[in-house]
């Protein structure tokens, strides 16, 4: 809910401060422009601009400012909820970054990146990106503030103790201090901790944070604070909690914010007890709610169509033969990958085992061959004989180089490493529920796995067996209801997979499509067996001794 406060700290102060600072040449008119938009929050018509201004640049080699451009657009993007639009953008403003760019644009980047991962619960790579920020500037306030952002990626993973460990390590810094505004996030941050730990001092320190924001009167912030009041009261004084909870509602309805509104009308509707206040507030969420997702679909569709558009077409045929040639090297380092792969597991695996890699090897190293290399050479024939100003071919060929990502992002999702620990069973379930589909529905029951204790070889097997069976249902089975389910014994784990699609007309049939499946169940000596008939779907058991 709060991100966008966090990462304004950036783009106003670091990236703005330098641009000011030995600019040469003048700011171009595109960029004068779009400044002037930005600064009256007229965000979509800047974002125009902005890409105008980074064309030209770009073609200038004025590499500077063409990366600035790609910060402002990416922070636009951030404000209009298109996180994976903002992702793209920033790493191309990485992939700009040499000797002429400033660290803090750096820092900017990296801790944009790391808000935009931790909005899509990527929190290891957030983590990563804060601290590449750190790692890089030996600017004391932008370190602790980036340090205030990993404590609130704590807090988004409920690792209250840590985020309370880091936050007491800078609190008391004079440099945080002396900016207000950064002081009272890093306050408010530990009130919130502290509340979840039912630490006394939380109150205190929810309180002083809001004085803060009172005093400078910035409502932007102050929800934050009232919000989070509110929670502290929720339980123990509901009168109390609600006036908070529409301090919050006034304060985001004054600043413009509708997360925050949209925020605060849920606490509203569960603090009340009138219930035709409750009616209101549901319509009033209901509303708003429907009107935000519209807006941000039609900047984000406004965005792409910017992008896109703007450019000329030789621009675009040079940047996408570019792309081409990056998905060529990705298929030769993946199969080099594999290669290695498969040979370190000839030396340390059992016979089964390996067969299991290598099918699995081949398969991948055929949908390499068989999907994306044909696809990858068909579009580059394409970009070099068709006429790209023509905008049907255009469109083609958009759509091509959109086949060809989805495909190559699919493959490596469906092969990337497998963590084991402590976030395993939310992985699984990740993976799981990601082939559900507006046709295909699945239900999970995986309470049982957080019992159980699995070693490591047993939960990489269990994890690729599940996938597997994901995805031949996917390709074969044409279901509409697919329900997993594990269930623990004295003795075993079970996992029970029923789908009600195609079936097949013979078990030996479906052994035969999914011998990788048996070998490495077999790999941890468990049991499988197959149950299905034509048209009366298909069901798996599993069984793995403990």
């Amino acid at each position: 809910m709060y991100f966008q406060k966090l990462i304004l700290l950036f783009v106003f102060c670091s990236l703005f401060s330098c641009n000011n600072k030995d600019e040469t040449p003048p700011l171009d008119a595109n960029l004068e422009q779009a400044e002037h938009l930005f600064e009256s929050k007229q965000y979509r018509k800047a974002y125009y601009y902005y890409n105008q201004s980074f064309l030209y640049n770009q073609q200038q080699k004025n590499t500077k400012r063409a990366v600035f451009n790609l910060l402002r657009m990416a922070h636009i993007e951030n404000l209009e909820c298109d996180y994976i639009g903002s992702e793209a953008t920033t790493t191309q403003a990485i992939q700009l970054f040499d000797s002429s760019i400033p660290i803090p644009y750096q820092t900017n980047a990296y801790n944009s990146l790391g808000l935009n991962y931790m909005h899509l619960a990527n929190y290891e790579d957030a983590l990563q990106m804060f601290e590449k920020a750190i790692q890089i500037t030996d600017d004391s306030l932008t370190i602790f503030i980036s340090k205030n952002n990993i404590a609130y990626l704590f807090l988004k993973q409920k690792e209250y103790q840590k985020a309370v460990y880091l936050l007491s390590e800078i609190e008391n810094e004079k440099v945080l201090q002396d900016s207000p505004l950064d002081y009272a996030r890093v306050l408010d941050n530990k009130g919130i901790a502290l509340f979840h730990l039912n630490d006394k001092l939380a109150l205190s320190y929810l309180e002083k944070a809001k004085n803060i924001r009172e005093t400078h009167n910035d409502d932007s912030q102050l929800v934050s604070s009232y919000v989070h009041l509110a929670e502290y009261y929720k339980n123990t004084n509901p009168i109390l909690a609600t006036e908070w909870t529409q301090k919050a509602y006034n304060a985001a309805t004054k600043a413009f914010i509708p997360d925050d509104r949209l925020e605060a009308l849920n606490l509203l509707f569960t603090t009340t007890t009138n219930n035709e206040l409750k009616n209101n507030y549901h319509e009033t969420y209901i509303q708003i709610n429907d009107s935000l997702l519209k807006a941000r679909q039609q900047a984000k569709n406004q965005f792409a169509k910017i992008k896109y558009d703007a450019e000329k077409a030789e621009t675009e045929k040079t940047a996408y033969q570019y792309k081409m040639y990056g998905f060529i090297a990705l298929l030769i380092l993946s199969s080099s990958v594999f290669i290695l792969l498969y040979r370190l597991t000839i030396q340390r695996n059992k016979r089964k085992v390996l067969e299991t890699q290598y099918n699995t090897e081949t398969k991948i190293a055929k949908r390499l061959h068989d999907e994306l290399a044909n696809d990858v050479h068909n579009t580059i024939a394409f970009a070099e004989t068709q006429n790209l100003e023509q905008y049907e071919n255009k469109e083609t060929l958009l759509e091509s180089l959109d086949t060809i990502y989805q495909r190559a992002r699919n493959i490596s999702n469906e092969n990337k490493e497998i963590h084991t620990g402590e976030n395993y069973v939310e992985q699984l379930k990740h993976m799981i529920t990601a082939y559900a589909t507006a046709k295909t529905n699945i239900i999970l029951n995986c309470s049982a796995l957080n019992e159980v204790k699995l070693t490591p070889e047993v939960k990489i097997v269990l994890y690729r067996v599940l996938q597997e069976l994901m995805v031949n249902m996917r390709k074969h089975s044409n279901c509409t209801l697919v329900m997993i389910s594990f269930k623990e014994t004295s003795a075993a784990l079970e996992i029970t997979y029923s789908d009600n699609g195609n079936g097949a007309d013979n078990e030996l049939k479906i052994k035969n499509g999914l011998q990788n499946v048996e070998n490495r169940i077999f790999s941890i000596k468990g049991t499988i067996t197959f149950d299905t008939e034509p048209e009366k779907g298909f069901k798996v058991k599993i069984v793995i001794p403990k």
